[in-house]
């Protein structure tokens, strides 16, 4: 009787370790899909602020860009932009 008690209770023990593993990884992919959703999210969010920041201010972003980059934009008002019609002979 003693031995079937010992080998009762290590089946029980070997079922629930089983059960709590994957219970655990169920957690984990669920961790994971939801960190990636997020990483996304946050790129989309940053491309989102760029394009709001450059229609609302197109000069506010150059100057954002040069703190970020530290390279030389140029900024083009529309009103002096030319057309230049090259006809061929």
């Amino acid at each position: 009787m003693k031995n079937f008690l010992i080998s009762l209770s290590l089946i029980i023990l070997i079922s629930l370790i089983a059960i709590i593993k994957t219970s655990s990884k169920k957690i984990e992919e669920k961790t994971f899909i939801l960190n990636e959703n997020l990483s996304l999210l946050k790129k989309k969010y940053e491309l989102v602020l760029l394009e709001h920041t450059y229609l609302s201010n197109p000069s506010r972003l150059i100057s954002i860009m040069k703190e970020n980059k530290g390279d030389e934009y140029i900024y083009l008002n529309v009103t002096e932009l030319k057309i230049i019609d090259k006809k061929n002979d």
